[in-house]
């Protein structure tokens, strides 16, 4: 029962923060700027609605919820209060010099953030496999329930408390503007630690003791050897935790040439940018799953027969190294039009999952282990491009045509009716073509008005359809495709959280009232439809919308303040739907805000 945790406006925000900057100038040819932040974020509540209540849910093999009870719009059915407490402080130097006629730069940065976080989990609780942790008389299934089989809330939160460290330095040197072979090159490294302590208390079976020896849990602790920052035996809620640090490191360095094929009129560009992406992992993680006692014992300590694995014993490193490039080819037909094309090459990094897992057993031996880590996915674009002004420079015009090549696209997966895992894993995935249009326009009408507007189509497409493949030597049927019909899709498939259409348009007017400069503005802006995951996923339907704004101002000298009203017709609409705790999330476009803003420039 939530009764003492329902309310209205659950989910208040907060941000307090300081930013100071010191430019210094050194000389005429140098300078350094340096600025100092801080930020504290307070949040409760969650950022989502739920369409549906979670009381009474069941699932059909395609994981549609069936039996469920409407909500009212941005409502939630939650059993635990939430919040989210995140703070941060950076550093930042950006230096300005010249060496001859070349120019340098120098920007470097120091990040300490700082994350403390409890959200609810009960309905994580409740759905697949949540009976084991919070029933007694139960084993590893319900058709194992006996006549003394008794069920504990299944009431849950998970806590997050992490603390990050990222630098970043770049050096680069490029040569004057006016030259007709330009070049810059430079030096990039970064590092990134974080520190992350996660827990997820879903087991409210008791804890075992003297008086409570059978029907109970032993607790779990570190994996004995692991690196760890908490050695503590977590509590008596804790089913499973993951505690590690990760370190990413990063070294990069790029170089570009421009040269003026004919000066003024016809420029090519090429540039490349070497990288070498170091990723490690020390930490264990440990869950409470083998640590149930249904026979009377004498023993009460850390569980000893837990699915707890030490980082440093698995896959706990990922490197991967190589080029990224990029050609431009710019023609300045008059000077009021450009034309252009680009080839381009781009990354994501790859990642680890939480240890590896076997899924999918046959008389005993597992078909497919999760993935320890998985690598960089590529894309490749090709781009076909304008840009023209009109009309004495009253009207611009810009666009462009182009097709991005998305090779073995990173894709999370989370079917426990499918894989009987509960746990996200990443993957390599399939590929996807995305052929699209965008084009955008600015138009100074007579007197003060002007319309801005940009739209886009994107028709993105998956052009093959991988298999899971048995992953395990020890298995009969190993290097075969498993039995789940499409788990990534099928050819022909949209791309996911990829809108057909996207556009906005602005009118606004800038006008005179005595010796006041005054404006006042409209907007559109419009998401078409998409689907939230492909395959054999959970995956929602992301209907399309449109969101209007409005604002009007006045100002005189430094004094200037403006009203707005943003979201004027309070459209509630999903801009991401996730399925992860056996419910529909929908994170939702912000409500109706109405607000004033005063200014002042010194």
């Amino acid at each position: 029962n939530n009764g003492s945790f329902v309310g209205n406006a659950i989910n208040p925000v907060t941000y307090q923060g300081l930013r100071l900057s010191l430019l210094g100038k050194i000389n005429d040819d140098w300078n350094a700027l340096l600025t100092q932040s801080y930020q504290q974020m307070h949040a409760h509540g969650v950022a989502y609605q739920m369409p549906d209540a979670s009381n009474g849910t069941t699932f059909t093999a395609n994981n549609t919820p069936v039996g469920s009870q409407a909500l009212p719009p941005r409502s939630v059915n939650l059993f635990n209060n939430s919040y989210d407490n995140d703070k941060f402080e950076n550093t930042a130097l950006t230096v300005n010099g010249k060496i001859g006629d070349l120019r340098l730069v120098y920007s470097g940065s120091y990040l300490v953030r700082n994350v403390e976080q409890v959200q609810d989990y009960t309905n994580y609780a409740r759905g697949v496999f949540g009976y084991y942790y919070q029933c007694t008389g139960v084993s590893y299934s319900k058709s194992s329930s006996g006549a003394n089989a008794k069920c504990y809330s299944p009431s849950a939160v998970w806590t997050d408390n992490e603390k990050n460290t990222h630098q970043s330095h770049e050096i680069r040197l490029s040569t004057p503007d006016d030259w007709r072979i330009r070049g810059i090159g430079g030096l990039y490294y970064e590092q990134y630690i974080i520190v992350d302590d996660n827990e997820w208390l879903y087991k409210t079976v008791p804890t075992c003791s003297a008086t409570n020896d059978v029907n109970c849990f032993h607790n779990i602790g570190p994996v004995s050897g692991a690196y760890t920052f908490n050695s503590k035996i977590r509590g008596d809620r804790t089913a499973f935790f993951d505690a590690r640090q990760r370190t990413i490191d990063q070294k990069a360095a790029f170089g570009s040439v421009d040269f003026d094929i004919i000066p003024k009129v016809l420029t090519i560009t090429a540039g490349t940018r070497y990288y070498r992406f170091n990723e490690g992992i020390a930490g264990s993680l440990n869950g409470s799953f083998g640590c149930k006692v249904t026979a009377p014992t004498t023993y009460f300590g850390t569980c000893l027969t837990s699915g707890a694995i030490n980082e440093a014993q698995s896959p706990n490193s990922s490197r991967y190294s190589g080029f990224k490039s990029r050609v431009n080819l710019s023609w300045k037909v008059t000077d009021d039009a450009l034309a252009y094309y680009t080839w381009s090459q781009g990354f994501r990094p790859g990642g680890f999952n939480s240890g590896s897992s076997g899924l999918l057993a046959v008389n005993g031996v597992p078909t497919y282990f999760t993935p320890p880590t998985y690598r960089p996915d590529q894309l490749t674009n090709n781009e076909l491009g304008f840009k023209t002004l009109w009309l004495d420079h009253h009207l611009q015009i810009d666009g462009a045509v182009y097709q991005e090549d998305w090779k073995e696209a990173q894709v999370n997966f989370f079917d426990p009716g499918a894989l009987g895992y509960n746990l996200i894993f990443g993957t390599i995935g399939p590929n996807y073509r995305v052929r699209g249009i965008e084009l955008q326009i600015i138009a100074k009408l007579p007197g003060g008005l002007s319309i801005q507007g940009s739209g886009s189509y994107n028709n993105g497409r998956q052009t093959n359809s991988p298999s899971l493949i048995n992953n395990n030597p020890k298995s009969a049927t190993f290097g075969q495709t498993l039995p789940i019909a499409n788990p990534y899709g099928v050819a022909g498939d949209r791309l996911a959280n990829s809108p057909l259409q996207q556009f906005n348009l602005r009118l606004r007017d800038d006008f005179q009232v005595t010796d006041y400069n005054a404006f006042w503005q409209i907007g559109a802006a419009h998401i078409g439809d998409s689907q939230s995951a492909t395959g054999n996923l959970i995956s929602y339907d992301q209907p399309g919308y449109t969101t209007f704004d409005a604002a009007a101002g006045i100002a005189k000298g430094a004094w200037n303040v403006q009203a707005f009203v943003q979201n004027l017709t309070d459209i509630n609409a999903s801009t991401s739907s996730t399925g992860a705790q056996f419910v529909e999330a929908q994170v939702v476009t912000r409500p109706r805000i109405i607000g004033i803003k005063l200014g002042y420039n010194f």
